[in-house]
């Protein structure tokens, strides 16, 4: 009995110094532990998508929506030397520059009032061309006709086109309202003065053999590839048209009757005179 005793007593006690020794070599052993699935951090690689996540120093609230954050990538540095690739603009609100276009080479058709400077817009249908701004005088919505002629907006016409009476040929003209006054002067001027012609003293009335348009509707020359004529406008006068398609040498001609006219009377009204590209009867108003 004794003897079963401690034979039982000696198994246990193997038992427990096996444990005892296998639990402190266990510890410092240098075999790394068994690593499971569920020990296994579920964040990931840094290389991961980049839309899960952002660099320390950028804060979400420095972007303007999510939407930007996808549609536009992220700035990137770029290197010494290297031009920075240009960025295309996002749209803005109408007053962004780029958005509009100046300005107008020649203005589509346009029927606001600024254009016609009158009450009612103009037929653009009918009247689809656009004259050039000519100063204060205007700008005018046409169609060609036949032969270098045009036909301008009736509206145009109606707000801008007077009538008027020149002194001393008591004759009725149109011209531009803005233009009248130089007009009137220029007559009045032609009325009262004289002028020393080959020894005598002529009234200057006398050297206006014929007075040849004033608002005339058309095209430089009657040809329609050139541009439009000041007397579209009414701010131009031909006088003495029979001789005076040409240009008047004033070393010369000093008694040229166009040339009289032009120093007494329509250079102190405020005309031009064409003679400089050789047309001596023509003389106009440029603003």
């Amino acid at each position: 009995m004794n003897r079963k005793f401690t034979l039982y007593l000696a198994a246990l006690v193997l038992i427990l110094a096996t444990v005892y020794i296998t639990t402190v070599f266990g510890l410092h052993s240098d075999k790394p532990p068994v690593v499971t699935t569920a020990s296994i951090d579920a964040s990931p690689p840094a290389a991961a998508d980049s839309t899960t996540a952002r660099p320390a120093d950028e804060s979400i609230a420095e972007l303007p929506a999510e939407a930007s954050a996808i549609t536009e990538p992220a700035q990137q540095e770029v290197p010494a030397g290297v031009k920075e690739p240009s960025r295309k603009a996002a749209p803005t609100a109408p007053n962004n520059p780029e958005s509009q276009k100046p300005q107008q080479t020649k203005p589509a058709a346009n029927s606001g009032s600024v254009v016609s400077r009158a009450v009612v817009p103009a037929d653009t249908a009918k009247y689809p061309l656009v004259s050039k701004v000519n100063g204060s005088y205007g700008q005018f919505h046409y169609r060609n006709l036949s032969g270098g002629r045009i036909e301008v907006d009736p509206q145009w016409i109606k707000a801008n086109i007077v009538t008027i009476t020149l002194p001393g040929l008591n004759r009725s003209v149109q011209v531009n309202q803005k233009a009248a006054d130089n007009f009137v002067k220029a007559f009045t001027l032609i009325k009262n003065g004289t002028a020393v012609v080959n020894g005598r003293t002529v009234p200057l009335l006398s050297l206006v053999k014929t007075m040849d348009g004033t608002w005339v509707t058309r095209h430089v020359n009657w040809d329609p590839s050139r541009g439009l004529s000041n007397h579209s406008w009414g701010t131009a006068i031909d006088i003495n048209a029979a001789n005076h398609f040409r240009y008047v040498d004033t070393g010369t001609e000093p008694n040229d009757p166009n040339l009289i006219l032009w120093e007494k009377a329509f250079r102190p009204a405020g005309f031009s005179w064409g003679n400089s590209y050789g047309d001596s009867m023509h003389y106009e108003l440029l603003d």
